[in-house]
């Protein structure tokens, strides 16, 4: 009987990281595109310019260049060999089930969210305060789940484009999220001040905020 080559049989774990890239990005789309759609068509697109112009400018700048790194990475990985950094393959491979735990926050998010979903920091006219779901102990799981999957790019790809892209992203969402609150609080006033007391705003609070 003919044995195959262990070695040739071995799955190389830069396939599984571009596959799980692939399907990471692939996930992301199908949970948040038809829930912002649906979103959209009940209550109506909000406009973009709801938010500072610095924030879509600079989004710009950053966003792209990870975006198409991590696009070559999955057609071919030489292409972005300028910016690979060397990385243990185990390590690596950790990018996958944190790219899973990002995409079940993901879900887990829209489904509590419901139409209340925006692409901006501006509530809808007629949104709702969530306080359940992954909402009863963080009030940005949102952005969580996108730290979680930048986290996760970064292991798959070992590109330090990603890397450092991932940082300056992050912190515009971080920076954004301090005027949707703002506003938050102009719509639901006290009802908003005492889920911010209980409430962490990335991860969960430790203490209750006097």
């Amino acid at each position: 009987r003919r044995v195959g080559n262990p070695s040739s049989m071995a799955l190389d774990p830069e396939t599984v990281c571009r596959v799980a890239l692939g399907l990471m990005f692939l996930g992301a789309v199908c949970i948040g595109l038809p829930h912002r759609q649906r979103a959209d068509r009940a209550g109506g697109r909000v406009s973009i310019r709801a938010d500072p112009a610095w924030f879509w400018i600079l989004m710009g700048l950053v966003g792209p260049p990870v975006t198409l790194v991590c696009v070559a990475f999955l057609i071919q990985p030489r292409w972005v060999d300028f910016a690979s950094i060397a990385a243990p393959p185990w390590l690596r491979l950790t990018g996958a089930p944190a790219g899973l735990a990002g995409l079940a926050l993901f879900g887990w998010m829209f489904r509590h969210l419901g139409l209340n979903v925006t692409s901006t920091s501006m509530p809808r006219g007629n949104a709702t305060l969530v306080t359940t779901g992954p909402y009863r102990w963080i009030r940005h799981p949102m952005y969580s789940a996108v730290l979680i999957l930048l986290a996760a790019a970064s292991l798959l790809t070992a590109n330090a484009v990603v890397v450092i892209g991932g940082f300056p992203i992050f912190a515009l969402l971080a920076a954004r999220s301090h005027l949707e609150e703002q506003r938050l609080v102009e719509k639901f006033g006290d009802a908003y001040r005492t889920y911010q007391s209980r409430t962490g705003r990335f991860l969960p609070r430790l203490t209750r905020r006097r």
